[in-house]
């Protein structure tokens, strides 16, 4: 009798141990979310874009990247009324149920030198060359960025701040990385002082460089979270010949930030493409498919999963030729925003995607710890 209730625990042990294991499957610890970056700059797409957030995601990420009003945050002047209205829009058309992701980049596009003067900034062109000439790490530069990122962290209130978008670029000049390093250090420290119970991070460029995960090995004691930003078909190794297929990384590709310490995982960003890249200017001939970039969002949402990370955000919903065409005939055009232009999870008619169900999918799962 003893051996038949023995068992009888065992299996039901057992059946306990499968439930579990199917429970964490059927879950996700992360949440799941995109920019308000619109297919084209029009009402309709820029609702287009908020509805999908509002919709189908339970984070949104408003990012900043246009460079920085240095003497009003540094003299804590009203903003200028272009960033205000930015601001204001963004509040205005997100869900209130969704979580921030607060991203701002204290760099310019190259990734390798200080954020440019607020182009839409009123004050005189004197002004801005003056602050356009300051090193990373002048006092004053420290101030007014800490100033302006407290003033979107004000106006948001998010529940995350990505405070040095892509900061590790195996391209940065050493000299100014420290001074950089010592930038990123100060701001960390007045931030976390003035909002101790948010959390600060910054996001690091994945790619397969030394110098690369160096200068992010540098920047760990500055952030609470390992950030990843990740857009693997340009630079992983395996997609030299063209061929992007997710299926051919090496193997660490991402697991080498995320082993770098025992911080939680973050992808502050990522995308890949749907279609072929092919942008002569920077020598890249890519080949994408709608399936290898199923295959990739896949592979991120689980590897999101079995390392526990807070959250996840893919770039653009939508592929945004319309959008690049306005920027051409606007003559503000540049061949970099081309890069992304097909990443979305529907295409540039609207048309779903595989990865635009993977996506339905996993925001299916409910969010668990």
């Amino acid at each position: 009798m003893k051996n038949s209730w023995f068992a009888i625990l065992v299996v039901l042990f057992f059946v306990s141990c499968q439930k579990n294991e199917e429970q964490v499957l059927d879950t996700r610890s992360f949440y799941m979310g995109v920019t308000p970056w619109p297919a084209d700059f029009t009402a309709a797409e820029v609702d287009t874009s908020y509805a999908f957030i509002n919709n189908h995601c339970d984070i949104v990420s408003h990012h900043f990247d246009d460079g920085i009003p240095y003497e009003e945050a540094f003299n804590n002047l009203p903003m200028p009324t272009s960033l205000q209205n930015d601001v204001q829009y963004r509040k205005t058309k997100t869900a209130l149920n969704k979580k921030i992701l607060l991203s701002v980049s204290a760099l310019n596009l190259t990734r390798k030198e200080k954020a440019d003067y607020y182009p839409q900034s009123t004050v005189s062109t004197n002004i801005k060359d003056a602050w356009d000439a300051l090193p990373f790490d002048n006092a004053n530069v420290i101030t007014a960025y800490v100033n302006y990122v407290s003033w979107l962290v004000d106006s948001f209130h998010p529940n995350y701040v990505n405070f040095g978008v892509e900061s590790n670029s195996a391209l940065f000049d050493p000299t100014e990385f420290l001074k950089y390093k010592s930038f990123l250090a100060q701001g960390y420290s007045q931030l976390k002082t003035k909002y101790p119970s948010l959390p600060f991070f910054i996001s690091f460029i994945v790619d397969e460089s030394t110098q690369g995960y160096s200068n992010a090995s540098q920047l760990l004691p500055y952030t609470d979270y390992i950030g990843l930003s990740a857009y693997p078909y340009v630079v992983v190794s395996s997609s030299a010949n063209g061929d992007t297929n997710p299926a051919l990384f090496p193997s660490n590709f991402f697991n080498k930030f995320i082993s770098m310490s025992n911080k939680p995982l973050v992808f502050a960003e990522t995308s890949y493409i749907a279609e072929d890249l092919n942008v002569p200017s920077f020598n890249i001939n890519k080949q994408g498919t709608e399936n290898w970039q199923n295959d990739y969002l896949n592979l991120v949402c689980n590897l999101c999963n079995q390392h526990r990370a807070k959250f996840l955000i893919w770039f653009c919903s939508k592929d945004y030729d319309a959008a690049n065409a306005t920027l051409e005939a606007q003559g503000q055009y540049q061949d970099l925003f081309k890069l992304w232009q097909d990443t979305g999870l529907k295409d540039q008619n609207g048309h779903h995607r595989p990865a635009f169900n993977s996506w339905i999918y996993w925001m299916s799962k409910p969010k668990k710890e």
